[in-house]
């Protein structure tokens, strides 16, 4: 596949539409852009706290108007977090996309601010995201994913992570522009320690374009470690 055809399905995908399933093979550079679940709390961290999170997830494409499903790739992440100030932390992640049609993967970072709203059980997170591959146009694809992040705790040893966001282009095409896209996403957090380091975090996204049929459904799985920083 040449660079223009990787530009293609990317847009392609933006759109939620089905021409990876007419083409039979799944480019990486049109799945890199989406790592749209998240595999965190809504707290948030303790100053100079950090917290480092492993995680595996695999992506379902559905296509809509009767075209069907297929699994698309799998997202293998990591993904830091480190306490800044009272109620403010700073988040890192790396995800490499690996397409279940062979061919290239793909690399996609993001990093921002997550910062407690309500009693340190919702938190605002707002990371700008870009990807590099050999197809991949990383000047085309940064994007914006302002979004919610809540904990409803229950019990000692288990809670309920839901969090919601817009996934907001930052390049603009004249001749072909790119929609916002939404991601929702119901996460769990098992403490397998009492001092709650470490946590094991199953996770179920979907992500759509409002405007288009289509959707990615992503069933993930993770394991996250807290520690306090030296220094």
């Amino acid at each position: 596949m040449d660079r223009t055809a990787g530009r293609s399905v990317l847009r392609a995908l933006r759109t939620g539409l089905a021409l990876v399933f007419a083409l039979g093979v799944l480019s990486a550079t049109a799945a890199a852009q989406y790592l749209f679940t998240d595999m965190q709390s809504g707290w948030v961290l303790s100053p100079r706290q950090a917290e480092i999170s492993g995680s595996f997830g695999s992506v379902t494409a559905n296509y809509g108007n009767g075209m069907g499903s297929e699994h698309a790739w799998n997202i293998y992440g990591v993904n830091l977090g480190y306490g800044l100030f009272k109620n403010v932390e700073f988040r890192a992640r790396y995800g490499y996309l690996d397409p279940s049609g062979g061919g290239s993967g793909a690399s996609a970072f993001s990093f921002g601010p997550k910062v407690n709203l309500w009693k340190n059980k919702l938190s605002i997170i707002v990371p700008v995201e870009f990807l590099t591959g050999q197809y991949v146009e990383t000047s085309q694809s940064w994007n914006i994913q302002p979004g919610l992040i809540a904990s409803f705790p229950i019990g000692k040893k288990f809670e309920i992570t839901p969090s919601a966001k817009a996934l907001i282009p930052l390049y603009k095409d004249p001749y072909n522009e790119a929609d916002t896209l939404v991601a929702v996403d119901v996460g769990a957090g098992f403490f397998a320690t009492a001092d709650r380091r470490l946590v094991i975090r199953p996770e179920i996204g979907i992500l759509f374009d409002p405007g288009q049929s289509g959707s990615f459904v992503q069933f993930g799985i993770g394991v996250s470690y807290c520690f306090k920083a030296k220094g």
